[in-house]
């Protein structure tokens, strides 16, 4: 990583909490990407985040329920995916930030590219963003990229127990890298990179509202 210098100012409003609660996940953290809509970044996907799973199956997982599981993690890759590629196309940041934009970028897009191969084919109809300046601003940058990736290790956690165990292997790959990538945000943006014993699981339901909330979505 490159030298601590070229970080951003450390973010910290009434918006953004040092430190959630215990009570809190950090997919509900939905300040600081307010503040980055409110600056012009929305996100126009259509059908994103609709259909598939509600909540934990009740069954036992099965082949059906694999294609709907990584079908709904295969549109959180892409959401996060579709914004790294973007900063890099704008290529405004500089420093540390850029090199994580890079790095990261290109391992999201791999997950995409995982979550395709597990669905048989690539996704000819993929979702179209508007992030704004999320994409150009370092600090809105930082504050966007760290929620979209809260919001990914929950939904990865959330949905392990749905799958079958030959499917567990690979999404159990993506939740561990994703959780190296909030670290190095939380690092970024001076926050503790390990807050919790234990991440926070989501439903499908509790991420789509999460981000349905940030107005990001239409």
């Amino acid at each position: 990583m490159s030298d601590s210098t070229n970080r951003p100012t450390t973010i910290d409003d009434p918006l953004t909490p040092r430190e959630p609660s215990r009570q809190r996940a950090g997919l509900t953290r939905v300040g600081l990407l307010k503040r980055t809509a409110a600056a012009g970044g929305v996100v126009t996907a259509g059908a994103l985040f609709a259909g598939g799973l509600s909540k934990p199956a009740a069954s036992q997982p099965s082949a059906a329920q694999d294609e709907r599981v990584v079908e709904w993690l295969l549109q959180v890759e892409q959401l996060q995916a579709g914004f790294y590629t973007e900063t890099e196309r704008r290529g405004a940041l500089r420093g540390e930030l850029r090199e994580l934009t890079e790095r990261v970028g290109e391992q999201e897009r791999a997950h995409v590219a995982a979550l395709e191969r597990m669905l048989g084919a690539p996704r000819a109809n993929r979702p179209a963003f508007d992030f704004g300046q999320a994409t150009s601003d370092p600090q809105r940058f930082l504050a966007a990229a760290l929620e979209l990736e809260e919001l990914a290790l929950a939904a990865v956690n959330g949905q392990v127990p749905n799958l079958t165990k030959g499917r567990i292997l690979t999404v159990m790959g993506i939740a561990s890298v994703e959780a190296r990538h909030v670290g190095w945000l939380r690092d970024l943006a001076g926050r503790n990179p390990a807050p919790r014993p234990a991440d926070v699981p989501a439903t499908q339901d509790e991420t789509r509202a999460a981000i349905r909330q940030t107005g990001f979505t239409s």
